[in-house]
């Protein structure tokens, strides 16, 4: 890799902000722990701390650093050092710490990284983890730790892996590791990572969206709660009839199209279902396809069907806030929906994303955390050992019991047993297996060309000027950033 190149990866990264929001608050699994304070300088300098050997055929003792994902996180340091202060506080904290395969877990994070770091000690893999936060920061760090050449044996990410991936950065996966993963694991865990043919990271509890309904105001409009919307013509009618029922108490809804990640990931899966994309496979904007106009001209649909402003809110989590208090009947997001409805008290409905006329399904990956093994990593073959683990049968089946995800192992998740006993997440798992995709990177200037198109979409939904002269020129704007 020159220099030219990594620097240009630097700028890039650095202007690049991940979705925070899905790889830990809205992760049903979430434990998170404190972000590490350090610099990007200094992160990568502290990282990466030599082991012993990188020969793990050899029978010696290896030690690999990881960096933490929230969503299994149990702390910082040597992972068999953290488990019995984690289980005193999850007890403290009235925490059920017991496991049996096959029934309901609480105590998810300590036990995913309890199995993992048995499969690994039986190969003389020790494991040390590290927290360098999540999104920007993450994306920072992890970029000061490419130039320096000094980075953990593995790292993880969301929106930024891909590009990591394109730039040369990542080790791809051994050939029959790959073999394996693409026989038998669910495309939504490894597809977005796949480049130039190669394999270059996993995820072992993605997510992507499903639409979701508030059956109270559904049927409060005069709609059959039970019944699944299976068009945007559906959607868009149904969304106005709440609309009109709630008489400024509550709303149709629809999906979140702020000028962000958050957005973007949400009505991506629109993006895709109607054939539409944000970029071509060189990273060249795509914004003012026929698909795109059509799609964004839907979104302007129902944002008539959203307390003004709510839909583009900059902050998504205000959205969220609305479906919860039942505000709005309709919501595309993440499996962990299923169980927040539980929690919210809410009677939710749940089906595959309605397509649009001729549309055929496809999604965006969300909530995921991407695991990857650096090109310059000091022990690549036992890092590929811990992301081994990561989909082997004991982890997926803890996956499985935690009904907040759904396994990516197709060997559990395509049982009767699993479909009969968690039809909701076995409905995810039938999203994960089809087009889905992780959303791009751009040529250049990533984060600029990103707000350009977010800022297209909120003209177009805030105002009434044409929405394809809106697009026609955030295409203009974008390539003149990306072609410079």
């Amino acid at each position: 890799m020159n220099k030219t190149k990594i620097t240009s990866l630097l700028v890039t990264a650095l202007l690049t902000v991940s979705l925070s929001a899905c790889g830990s608050n809205n992760n049903g699994n979430n434990t998170n722990s404190p972000q590490n304070s350090a610099s990007p300088e200094e992160s990568a300098a502290a990282s990466a701390t030599p082991a012993e050997s990188t020969d793990t055929a050899a029978g010696k003792p290896v030690t690999i650093t990881v960096l933490n994902e929230g969503a299994v996180a149990i702390g910082v340091g040597k992972l068999e050092d953290l488990f019995a202060p984690k289980e005193k506080e999850l007890k403290g904290k009235g925490i059920d710490t017991t496991y049996t395969p096959g029934n309901p877990v609480a105590a998810f994070p300590l036990y995913y990284q309890k199995i993992i770091n048995d499969q690994l000690k039986a190969k003389n893999i020790s494991i040390k983890t590290e927290d360098w936060g999540w999104g920007e920061p993450l994306i920072q760090k992890e970029t000061a730790g490419f130039l320096a050449k000094n980075l953990p044996d593995i790292i993880v990410g969301e929106t930024q892996m891909p590009g990591f991936a394109q730039q040369g950065l990542l080790e791809p996966f051994p050939d029959d590791m790959a073999a394996d993963i693409r026989a038998n694991v669910s495309p939504a865990a490894w597809k977005p990572m796949e480049y130039d043919g190669k394999i270059y990271g996993l995820a072992s509890q993605p997510g992507v969206s499903s639409l979701y309904w508030n059956k109270k105001l559904v049927k409060e409009a005069g709609i059959d709660p039970e019944k699944p919307i299976t068009s945007w013509q559906e959607l868009a009618d149904n969304a106005k009839k709440v609309t009109e029922a709630g008489k400024g108490k509550f709303y149709g809804g629809g999906v979140y199209a702020g000028p962000n990640f958050g957005g973007y990931l949400r009505y991506g899966a629109l993006i895709g279902i109607n054939g539409g994309s944000f970029a071509d496979e060189n990273g060249q904007p795509t914004f003012n396809s026929d698909a795109n106009i059509e799609t964004v001209n839907l979104l302007r649909e129902l944002n008539a069907d959203h307390p003004a402003g709510l839909m583009v809110n900059n902050t998504e989590g205000t959205y969220f806030d609305a479906w919860t208090k039942g505000q709005i009947a309709y919501l595309v997001d993440g499996p962990w929906q299923v169980q927040q409805c539980k929690d919210n008290n809410l009677e939710c409905g749940m089906s595959p994303i309605p397509l649009s006329p001729s549309g055929q399904a496809a999604n965006v990956t969300i909530g995921a955390a991407f695991h990857s093994v650096p090109k310059d990593a000091k022990n690549k073959e036992a890092a590929f050992e811990y992301i081994k683990a990561m989909y082997s049968k004991d982890i997926q089946q803890l996956i499985a019991d935690s009904n907040v995800r759904s396994p990516i192992l197709k060997e559990i998740a395509e049982t009767p047993e699993y479909q009969q006993k968690h039809p909701e997440m076995y409905l995810h798992y039938q999203a994960m297996n089809g087009n889905v995709k992780g959303l791009p990177t751009f040529a250049k200037d990533n984060s600029k060309v990103w707000q350009v198109w977010g800022d297209a979409v909120v003209k177009s939904l805030m105002t009434k000027g044409d929405v394809k002269a809106i697009l026609d020129d955030a295409q203009k704007k974008a390539e003149q950033i990306t072609k410079q």
